[in-house]
């Protein structure tokens, strides 16, 4: 009787290409990893104001109602630092505060009339980019990589901003003007905004990332 051996089969297990990684704490609790609620909330209304200060500083183009301020920075800041959750919940109070008549917009702007004029698509985006910020940087787009989710973010404001003078009969753009006039001016300005978040967000990754060995170092000398 002829036996046959069974040679054992190799498997090989081909780990799947992630886009994304998985849910991670935001850069303000990993900065603060004992904060409560109460913190965050502080800390949302805290970059509401920022970036109500930061729409005061506004250069305008000649003929165009939409002004070119820092306004962006302090929102991808927003998302940066909060993540997605609270940072969401930081940029639309704001947003509904600035509905509701407080002047936090550029300029001091406020009210319905401001919110459902030219600028209201931009002032949705902003919405928008809080969340993809915040989003992408709590899924493994953090630290070296802090500047792609910021990118995007700011990629995101535009897309709100172009369906809304697209669809709605404003007085702005001129026909046929609508990227020449609503996206192309304020590329030059949003790249500087964009280079300086990814900077500041990459610094503060590596405090966090410092203060963590710091704190694993106490905690080892404490346990010797």
């Amino acid at each position: 009787m002829q036996s046959t051996t069974t040679m054992p089969r190799a498997t090989v297990r081909l780990r799947p290409w992630a886009l994304l990684g998985k849910a991670e704490p935001s850069l303000f609790e990993a900065l603060f990893p004992s904060a409560r609620w109460a913190h965050k909330l502080a800390a949302a209304a805290f970059l509401i104001a920022v970036t109500a200060g930061l729409a005061r500083v506004r250069f305008f183009f000649p003929d165009n109602p939409v002004p070119v301020t820092l306004q962006t920075f302090g929102v991808l800041m927003t998302g940066a630092v909060l993540g997605w959750r609270w940072g969401f919940i930081s940029i639309a109070g704001y947003y509904m505060l600035g509905m509701s008549g407080a002047p936090v917009f550029q300029g001091g702007g406020n009210g319905w009339k401001y919110v459902t004029g030219a600028t209201g698509g931009y002032l949705i985006g902003f919405i928008l980019a809080t969340y993809v910020v915040g989003y992408l940087t709590q899924h493994g787009w953090s630290r070296g990589r802090a500047l792609w989710p910021i990118v995007l973010g700011a990629i995101a404001v535009y897309l709100p901003a172009l369906v809304w003078l697209s669809v709605f009969d404003l007085g702005w753009p001129k026909a046929g003007k609508l990227w020449s006039s609503a996206v192309y001016p304020f590329v030059p300005g949003d790249l500087l905004k964009m280079v300086a978040a990814g900077l500041a967000a990459g610094l503060l990754w590596r405090i966090a990332d410092w203060l963590r060995d710091r704190r694993g170092q106490d905690t080892n000398t404490s346990a010797s």
